[in-house]
């Protein structure tokens, strides 16, 4: 039997999103995810031509059916005996997630026949028959995938295309359909009044001898109309000098236009005074039509009384503005001037005694306070004696990507921070942005801790602080704390990031008098550094280089073993290890080759230096008319263990030595009506030159530790996947709006074979099954799919079980695994029969149920559990509960502490209840019921103020026999200081808020 060949369709090309036909008069509906099916005996592909263009203008993508076609979507079945296939990438943005559909268009040809079912009606299917059902053009939106299954699949060049007698047929009738009148073009700028319709042709090009005389600049005119009803009172005066001076009384509006894209400048007042020259501002003969009162050229004006002064974006507030019409200048008494971030949610008020316009974007202002209060006397502002201030909005907004965010800058001299009328802080210069609040201050923290005692920990924007201006892409943040029972610390961070590259810095220095409480036991508890100074240093760099290298650099200090622990034990415990290295890598389609040189640069760290190791690997090779599937791995290093010379217990040589190993898989995929069988084999060959491959199966030392060795492995993998739908399922009670159901199950199995002791691997078999259910959610005018549930289960048996462990250490997924840890130990992968189970449940928007389980089949005991809700409860709770158990753990630790425990059982609760609109609380807690004992809580009040937060903070870790009670303040809108994470309602953690 001829084996059948499986293709998946997914056409997710880096093409610039829509490229759909033009002026396509067809309706596109369809249920979310709806997949296309297409079947055929032979299917041809038709690449794109020698300009790397797509085939044509009608899609991205052509495809062929011959002997025999049937295209499913939905309910609706189309068969032919061949067909021609359009596939055009669409693109679409729903609630900030950007997603990719497909326009099809199948061109059926002989024996047409269309089945459509009872929910066929949940894609609209745009038909045209042609020639008596002998042919048939069909036209949809495609919303979940394109999967097509052939005996046969070949490729062609998109210049045999038109070769084709049914390709011809095909654009006959789909140029008719695209044909039709065509829709007008949009100008990228609005039609001014009054311009002509016609554009004007470019000049000729000037002779670079002949020096033409620029032309003058058109002036608009000023425009003068009434607010209210009665008219204000105009009277003018002429002088000598043929000047004129028209005195304005009664609330008026005045404007002008500055350019044709629609720019204005506009004033609003009480009186005013206009300069000008005789006759050129007059008041206007009739104003029925535009209601305008007066109108020409004038120099200056001078405005008193409620004056409201706008241009662009920024709108001003003012008692007196002498405004300069001739060179764009101002000077302004009182002012009041407004912007608004819309990230952040923030308004920002800039008040300034007198103000100067000086130019089009640079202002100068004397005596200013900054605050995002509203309110005369703000609770937080900051005041300078002089501020000069560039406005590029303008520029930015002239240019194709907008307005800048950073369209705002400004320096600030004689700086005070103040609360109320009391001034916090002083600082002669500060640079800012406007894009953030402009404090130069980013957070305080003042608390008292039982280990460091009464504290205060601030940061500071570093730029600021400085008077210079952050560069785009770079965040700088000043770190100066001081904590009574340890000492004063200080540090800088440095993020960065560019369009090719990006990184970070990373500095803390600490004068510390006091001892580390690392655990409850007492080996853990007093341990003394040995170093009155402690710090540590962090670099770390990545950098996009051409022919798609990338490098990377990394380098990382600490004074002792323990500052990291002690100091930064959130990073300590999940964050990246500490390493010194240099790694090149190039990954391109299928193959990648890397080179990593790794040192250690500290005594007090136990490290493999890699000095250096070279890889190379591909993935997913074909060959034998893609019959076969090759895969390699393959590591050369030259490597040398450092040991920490505190530790005790032997240590092996640091002496270098060279450790390599190669493995090579080949796959063999058949398609088997869905289910994809994949047998494979593999062999993997290593060395070791010094101490060689000496731990067995069991963990215990070989018999005879080899140099060199191999093993080999057969197996097959096997996949499907399939679904059902039904989209009149509906309930309020579980918010359901239609049901889908993907099933996908998966099997594998291997047997090893291998040349001596210290090779040998545990055959096995694993079997699992992934589930989702999916519904669509919202208002019917914009509905969402979600997965509404989520269950993955996961099974796997082995030959020689381990009797005295549980769930494995880690899962081996590197192919690097087997050969590198059985040099000095066998414990790797998994190493029981086990169950594994991943549960997720949205009940709704607010309410979600998650757990997960390890089931040891061997003791028939579940090894592991995890289950937690989260809920929202509108308008003012929320919380979340959770269990965690895990009977693996043992803990038995002699005199003097006397403690034997097995197993870990958990509870964890942490929730916000808004009190009242001023007042909220936040709780959390985690309480070991084996032990009897709490292990942290947290409890935090946090008051709202205008515009500002402050918060006091009770901490107890009774995991390391801490407490601490923190204040906290920071301003609103700054998701920096944002409250509710871990590192803002404890103390410590120096520079490691993010």
């Amino acid at each position: 039997m001829q084996n059948r060949l499986w293709l998946t369709v997914l056409i997710t090309v880096a093409m610039a999103a829509g490229q759909c036909v033009a002026a396509q008069n067809v309706i596109e509906e369809a249920f979310a995810g709806q997949d296309l099916h297409l079947t055929a005996g032979t299917m041809t592909i038709y690449q794109p031509g020698p300009d790397n263009q797509p085939p044509d203008e009608y899609g991205d993508h052509i495809l062929l059916f011959e002997d025999g076609f049937s295209g499913t979507i939905g309910d609706n079945h189309l068969t032919s005996d061949s067909a021609v296939v359009w596939i055009t990438l669409k693109s679409a943005e729903h609630l900030g997630v950007a997603h990719l559909d497909y326009h099809a268009q199948l061109y059926l040809e002989k024996n047409v026949s269309v089945q459509k079912g009872d929910a066929a009606k949940t894609t609209y299917l745009n038909q045209m028959v042609v020639e008596r059902g002998e042919a048939l053009l069909a036209s949809f939106l495609v919303t979940g995938e394109v999967f097509a299954t052939v005996q046969t699949r070949t490729e062609e060049s998109a210049t045999e295309l038109k070769k084709l007698a049914i390709y011809k047929n095909a654009l006959a009738v789909l140029g008719t359909v695209s044909s039709g009148p065509s829709e007008p073009a949009i100008a990228k700028e609005a039609v001014v009044p009054g311009s002509a319709d016609k554009p004007e042709p470019l000049p000729a090009p000037t002779p670079a001898s002949v020096q033409r005389e620029p032309e003058p600049e058109f002036k608009y005119p000023v425009n003068l109309s009434a607010v209210w009803q009665t008219p204000p009172v105009i009277e003018q005066t002429l002088s000598d000098d043929s000047s004129k001076t028209t005195t304005i009384i009664g609330r008026f509006y005045l404007w002008q236009k500055k350019d044709e894209k629609g720019g204005l400048i506009e004033f609003q007042a009480d009186s005013a005074v206009v300069f000008s020259q005789s006759e050129q501002f007059k008041e206007t003969e009739d104003s029925a039509t535009d209601n305008r009162v007066a109108s020409g050229q004038v120099g200056s004006v001078y405005f008193a009384g409620n004056v409201v002064m706008t241009e662009g974006t920024r709108t001003m507030r003012a008692n007196e503005v002498f405004y300069d019409f001739e060179n764009g200048r101002a000077l302004v008494v009182n002012a009041e001037m407004r912007h608004f971030d819309p990230k952040r949610a923030v308004p920002v008020y800039l008040r300034a005694e007198k103000l100067r316009k000086v130019s089009e974007s640079v202002f100068e202002a004397d005596r200013i306070t900054l605050t995002t209060s509203e309110f005369y006397i703000p609770q937080v502002a900051m005041t300078a004696s002089k501020m000069v201030l560039t406005d590029t909005t303008n520029i930015d907004a002239r240019s194709e990507e907008g307005v800048d965010k950073s369209s705002y800058e400004a320096v600030l001299r004689d700086v005070r921070l103040k609360s109320n009328d009391r001034t916090v802080f002083y600082w002669p210069k500060i640079r800012t942005n406007f894009e953030r609040p402009d404090l130069p201050i980013r957070q305080i923290r003042i608390g008292n801790d039982s280990e460091f005692g009464t504290s205060v920990e601030t940061r500071w924007y570093l730029a600021r602080l400085l008077g210079r201006e952050e560069p785009p892409g770079v965040d700088s943040t000043l770190a100066v704390d001081y904590f009574g029972k340890r000492g004063a610390g200080a540090g800088v961070t440095v993020r960065y990031q560019k369009p090719n590259y990006y990184g970070n810095v990373l500095g803390y220095i600490l004068s510390d008098r006091g001892t580390d409480d690392l655990g409850r036991t007492s080996d853990r508890k007093n341990q003394d550094s040995g170093e009155d100074i402690r710090g540590r240093f962090r670099y770390q760099h990545r950098h996009f280089l051409p022919y798609d290298w990338q490098a990377t650099v990394e380098t990382s200090y600490a004074s002792d073993k323990n500052f990291l622990e002690w100091f930064y034990r959130s990073e300590f415990d999940t964050g990246k290890a500490q390493e010194t290295l240099l790694h090149l890598k190039r990954l391109k389609e299928n193959w990648a080759v890397s080179l990593l040189n790794k040192f250690r640069i500290t005594d007090h760290r136990t490290l493999t230096e890699e000095l250096p190791t070279v890889e190379f690997h591909l993935k997913g090779a074909s060959f034998w008319d893609h019959r076969l599937t090759y895969y390699s791995d393959n590591q050369v290093s030259r490597m040398r263990n450092r040991f920490d010379p505190d530790d005790e217990g032997p240590t092996d040589s640091e002496q270098f030595f060279t450790f390599a190993f190669t493995r090579h898989e080949v796959d063999m995929p058949i398609l088997w009506d869905t289910v994809r069988v994949t047998p494979f084999v593999a062999g993997t060959f290593a060395i070791d030159d010094q101490d060689g491959f000496r731990t067995g199966l069991d963990n215990t030392p070989a018999a005879s530790p080899e140099d060199t060795g191999w093993f080999s492995e057969v197996g097959v993998r096997m996949a499907t996947m399939f679904h059902g739908e039904n989209q009149f399922v509906k309930s309020r009670l579980w918010d359901l709006n239609g049901i889908r159901h993907i099933i996908r199950p998966h099997f594998e199995m291997v047997a090893f074979d291998d040349s001596d002791q210290p090779f040998q691997m545990r055959d096995m078999m694993n079997f699992g099954v992934s589930q989702r259910w999916q519904t669509r959610r919202g208002p019917q005018e914009n509905l969402r799919s979600i997965d509404w549930m989520r269950l993955d289960i996961d099974s796997t048996w082995l030959s020689d079980d381990i009797n005295n462990n549980r769930p494995a250490k880690f899962i081996w997924n590197d192919s690097s695994i087997p050969t590198a840890l059985r040099r000095t130990s066998g414990l790797f992968g998994t190493m029981r029969d086990s169950v594994n189970a991943d549960y997720t449940w949205r009940l709704s928007d607010t309410t979600t149920i998650l757990s997960d389980m390890n089931y040891d089949i061997e003791d028939n005991r579940i090894q592991q559990y995890n289950i937690g809700v989260t809920k929202f409860i509108y308008p003012d709770i929320s919380y979340y509960i959770a269990s965690r158990y895990l009977r693996p753990v043992v803990i038995d630790v002699g005199e003097p502490d006397n403690i034997h425990e097995e197993g870990s059982h958990s509870i964890v609760t942490a929730a916000t209840y808004a009190l009242n609109p001023r007042y909220s609380l936040v709780f959390s807690q985690e309480y070991n019921t084996d032990y009897g004992k709490n292990v942290s809580s947290d409890i935090s009040l946090m008051r709202r103020y205008h515009r500002m937060y402050c918060a006091i903070t009770f901490s107890v870790d009774e995991s390391r026999d801490r407490s601490s009670v923190t204040f906290s303040i920071w301003p609103q809108g700054v998701k920096e200081m944002a409250f509710g994470s871990r590192e803002y309602t404890g103390l410590v953690g120096a520079m490691s808020e993010d």
